[in-house]
């Protein structure tokens, strides 16, 4: 794939050389954050030369977007082929949470560059980012709101668009729980010690939660 921040010479790599170049510097940014990542560090542990990288990256903030465009485009892949436009609401939200939580496991740092960016001192890379990835995301629930509500399966008196933002936010905010040492504690102390050991209960839990928001009682 191609990565808007990148130079071409970046964009014509292969996609081992580019996966190399972005996991590395993944790992710098997740863990040490924009401000004190290094681009030396993230080319020599790379084993390419800083020359090369400033040829395949202008600066170190078109590397963090690149970073980030990948982190937000994998979990998004992930969600697309789990998904199928003939889900039920709650089938839907089942399986974003099991990719969520499956995600979690595998790609630890990708949620924490997420955080990273998402916090209030890098607000300048969340907007960038947010209108190409999140909308995306954004339109698939609310499609899948509004073909549920179209159908007669769930109530027709909240908004597609409002009830996509308040479910997207209920998904990012597991992940930040799953990932970031405050929102970790967090949870732990909302709901139990052993929480992350119970993935199947938080999910029954949570779909409770987003059908009682659904269905109107009988």
């Amino acid at each position: 794939m191609e990565f808007k921040s990148a130079n071409s010479i970046f964009n014509r790599l292969g996609d081992k050389k580019k996966t190399l170049v972005l996991s590395t510097s993944v790992k710098e940014f997740s863990e040490k954050g924009f401000n004190s990542a290094n681009i030396n560090t993230i080319a020599e542990n790379a084993g390419i030369s800083i020359g090369a990288m400033y040829k395949y990256f202008e600066n170190k903030r078109a590397l963090y977007l690149a970073c980030v465009e990948w982190a937000m485009l994998h979990l998004n892949q992930e969600i697309a082929e789990a998904v199928s436009q003939d889900d039920e609401i709650l089938t839907l939200c089942e399986k974003i949470i099991r990719v969520i939580q499956r995600h979690r496991k595998e790609n630890e740092q990708f949620t924490k560059l997420y955080y990273e960016m998402a916090t209030e001192g890098n607000a300048e890379y969340a907007m960038l980012i947010s209108s190409q990835i999140e909308g995306v995301t954004a339109d698939l629930y609310a499609s899948y709101i509004k073909s549920a509500q179209d159908n007669n399966r769930i109530r027709t008196d909240i908004d597609p668009r409002f009830f996509a933002f308040f479910m997207d936010n209920l998904f990012m905010m597991l992940q930040f729980s799953y990932s970031c040492d405050y929102y970790i504690d967090r949870m732990q102390i909302y709901t139990y010690d052993d929480v992350f050991e119970r993935d199947d209960v938080l999910l029954q839990q949570m779909l409770l939660f987003i059908k009682g928001a659904l269905y109107l009682p009988d």
